[in-house]
């Protein structure tokens, strides 16, 4: 008596259909081997015989907005994955856009200099993380309607009537008065013609 080995059970190879070849790559290989029945071994093959990439092309629309944000971000925004996003962005020598972004030299100039604003938009640095640092920094907040009288102006006050000084300095006619006041400085008259 012979005992014979069980032998597998042999292998139907069904042909690809067209719809089939059409959708490699327009999904994982995975996906896709549920969808038509196939082992993931045999999807992943056959998208290579054809020289089928699962990536999608990247365009240059695509390219201008590494960097730009976190590459978390970017991968969310492209349907790709973050790694792609990351290897492309290297690739192309795209500094990473760090969520929290080192300050430069000249970047912490402007802090206090500028209003947070202006600074925020200048450093591409979030508003918050602006205000923070300067506060780190002890810096007061630059106010562009509150800007610092100069020495130079101060000697104006007086010289001239308020309206004349205002034009000059690039301020109001009642910032220029309010200023004279609280320097003590009398108001000169404007000039005309004598009243009789």
């Amino acid at each position: 008596m012979s005992t014979s080995q069980p032998q597998p059970p042999s292998v139907v190879r069904r042909p690809w259909t067209a719809k089939e070849d059409s959708l490699l790559g327009t999904r994982s290989d995975r996906s896709l081997a549920r969808k038509f029945g196939r082992t993931l071994k045999a999807v992943t093959v056959r998208r290579r015989l054809k020289g089928i990439s699962l990536m999608k092309e990247w365009k240059p629309e695509d390219d201008k907005i590494l960097g730009t944000r976190p590459d978390r971000q970017v991968a969310m925004l492209l349907g790709r994955l973050i790694e792609n996003v990351a290897w492309r962005r290297r690739k192309l020598g795209i500094p990473c856009f760090y969520e929290n972004r080192r300050w430069t030299p000249e970047q912490l100039k402007l802090l206090g200099q500028k209003p947070d604003e202006e600074v925020a938009t200048l450093t591409g640095h979030p508003l918050c993380a602006v205000m923070v640092k300067r506060q780190e920094l002890g810096r007061p907040k630059a106010d562009p309607i509150l800007t610092c009288w100069t020495p130079e102006q101060d000697r104006l006050l007086g010289t001239m009537p308020d309206e004349e000084v205002a034009r000059r300095v690039g301020r109001s006619r009642m910032a220029v008065q309010k200023r004279r006041f609280r320097l003590r400085i009398p108001c000169k008259p404007p000039e005309g013609p004598p009243s009789t």
